[in-house]
């Protein structure tokens, strides 16, 4: 392990964890923003097809849709344990992976708050910053970074007839090669000199220079920790993204159809999901239209596409925010114990990045 870091000032601004009412607020948002949306599906003109696949939808498989997106969320649970270099137990992991979870669909942070509510929560409960914050930031992107390497792997794959696609080069090499671009173009950052913020700097300058830092610990962590080939790690954010898919795949069965073909399944999930940055609560409507839309163009069609993404979006966003409400409360009652708090800082005493 290498010397722990003392916080500097690249470290994020002191904040608190949002309170059951906030929570409570953003959950009847939510509810609401659903609420409208099946309205809209129920009366719209033009969706009658869409409603008739929800009455002849096949329960058995919306179960199966449902156990994906709830084991999609434990690998989270068993990743984030793994970035902690295990120190904090499955009770801990479940309560912090949930609150993130959970805020990614209760907050309007367009999909990538989450790892600023993990690194302050462990800090606020006696973790050190210098390694609560780059872990936090390395979880994000070894995350985010199963994604590019699937679009980059089933692109290639369908791209060079490896697998069945019927789309042309533009929809499968062009992301492929767009994705390893952008991966490569991250790992860089892991060499990013990046200076001390001044005070002389203005306010903008002073906020870039901290995501410059933020992004290069990111980095280095997110390759350290590959290093060490923890299976929580490699597994836990490999089975995040799986079983998503695996969860949509599951509901186009309970409408009738498989979807397109593996190769241009994946490319479709994946590509769909740039409609969560769209920062409404949970990515609302943002979502939905970006995987719809990409299922359509990869061959689906379109009432199937729809019935399926809106039925696992059910699962998608009502599991995270029922067990985050919950984790939130458990964490707040958690960081109330002065004597827990020190008990973790012992435990993390001397820890910084390996």
């Amino acid at each position: 392990m290498a010397t722990s870091r003392q916080p500097t000032d690249t470290d994020p601004p002191q904040q608190e964890v949002p309170g059951g009412a906030a929570l409570g607020r953003r959950a009847l948002g939510l509810v609401v923003l659903v609420a409208v949306l099946a309205l809209v599906v129920s009366v719209l003109p033009g969706l009658q097809e869409v409603r008739e696949r929800f009455n002849r939808a096949d329960p058995a498989w919306l179960a199966v849709t449902f156990a994906c997106v709830l084991a999609s969320m434990l690998s989270y649970v068993a990743a984030l344990r793994g970035t902690l270099s295990r120190r904090i137990g499955w009770r801990a992991s479940w309560n912090l992976g949930m609150a993130e979870q959970g805020s990614n669909v209760l907050l309007p942070t367009g999909g990538i708050g989450w790892p600023a509510l993990g690194a302050l929560v462990m800090r606020r409960a006696g973790v050190p910053s210098a390694f609560a914050t780059p872990r936090s930031a390395a979880l994000f992107l070894l995350t985010s970074g199963a994604s590019f390497a699937a679009i980059a792997l089933a692109g290639a794959a369908t791209g060079l007839g490896l697998l069945p696609s019927g789309v042309s080069w533009v929809g499968t090499l062009l992301p492929a090669g767009l994705a390893v671009a952008a991966v490569a173009a991250v790992a860089a950052l892991g060499r990013l000199p990046v200076g001390e913020p001044s005070q002389t700097q203005g306010l903008v300058a002073r906020s870039a220079t901290r995501l410059g830092a933020l992004l290069r610990d990111g980095v280095q962590e997110s390759f350290a920790l590959l290093r060490a080939r923890d299976p929580l790690v490699v597994g836990g954010c490999v089975g995040y993204l799986a079983f998503a898919i695996a969860a949509v795949g599951a509901s186009f069965q309970a409408f009738g159809g498989e979807g397109p073909p593996i190769g241009a399944f994946v490319l479709a999930y994946t590509l769909g999901q740039v409609g969560a940055l769209i920062p409404t609560p949970g990515g609302v409507g943002g979502t939905e239209g970006g995987l719809i839309g990409m299922f359509v163009v990869y061959g689906a069609h379109a009432a199937q596409a729809a019935a399926a993404v809106l039925a696992y979006r059910v699962f998608q966003l009502g599991l995270p925010a029922l067990f985050g409400l919950i984790a939130f409360g458990r964490i707040r009652r958690r960081l109330r114990d002065d004597e827990l708090t020190a008990e973790v800082a012992a435990r993390f005493e001397g820890e910084s990045a390996p």
